[in-house]
């Protein structure tokens, strides 16, 4: 099927930028392949950074110019209950945590239950954790409380890091977006992680968002499910 002169010029648009884009990541590598002096690489590991993540966010905002569908998820649904998979899923992270001397303090309801998808909750538990020790520092101790509010059951996962921006809170669940926060230990960064996680709680009934005071004021991120509690409802 041939192209739309719409779809045509909007490709032709995408292919433009990205070319941009890919012409920064070579200047990039022929600088490093010169020997830059010790001052300037990580600004350049930096410059790098950002172009690669924004050619990924430029083929991200094609597909959706274009009504390029993304794969479905669809959930496998049962009963989890939500203190077990949270202690799991902390003990699972903790060759994470232990790298950066992080702990992490619980304080969850013991019998609130849900009907989700446990693996896929399970994922978006691991994302949240991972989030939370890349962005706080070493010896630091990251929150985690599970309750509810009468509707839903709420995960909170809780750091003291860098903090984000008012305008970097509205990119936060946007696939490749560049925000202005750096992890504190120099880990690599997917951007991608928790956008993917709000769309599997989404998936799943529930949502996923995110508070901060501001920069290096920490975050918080928010995890919604409809309630279940042990005992109602059966």
């Amino acid at each position: 099927m041939k192209a739309s002169a719409e779809q045509t010029e909007r490709l032709h648009r995408f292919a433009h930028d990205l070319r941009n884009r890919l012409i920064g990541l070579q200047q990039v590598l022929e600088q490093f392949r010169a020997g830059p002096p010790e001052a300037d690489r990580q600004e350049l590991a930096l410059f790098g950074e950002q172009q690669f993540f924004k050619a990924l966010r430029e083929v991200e905002d094609v597909m959706d110019d274009l009504g390029v569908e993304r794969g479905a998820v669809k959930p496998a649904f049962g009963t989890v209950r939500i203190a077990e998979l949270v202690r799991t899923h902390v003990d699972l992270m903790q060759y994470r945590l232990q790298r950066k001397r992080q702990t992490v303090e619980l304080d969850l309801d013991e019998d609130l239950e849900t009907q989700a998808d446990a693996r896929l909750l399970g994922d978006v538990l691991d994302a949240l954790i991972s989030n939370a020790s890349k962005f706080s520092e070493a010896g630091s101790a990251i929150a985690i409380t599970s309750s509810t509010d009468g509707i839903d059951a709420v995960i909170t996962v809780k750091d003291n890091g860098t903090g984000l921006s008012t305008e970097d809170l509205e990119r936060v669940f946007v696939r490749f977006a560049w925000l202005g926060n750096r992890p504190t230990g120099g880990e690599s960064q997917g951007r991608g992680t928790l956008a993917r996680a709000r769309a599997w709680m989404i998936a799943q009934g529930g949502g996923l968002s995110a508070e901060s005071p501001g920069e290096g004021l920490g975050c918080t991120f928010t995890a919604r499910l409809p309630l279940r509690r042990t005992g109602i409802g059966r």
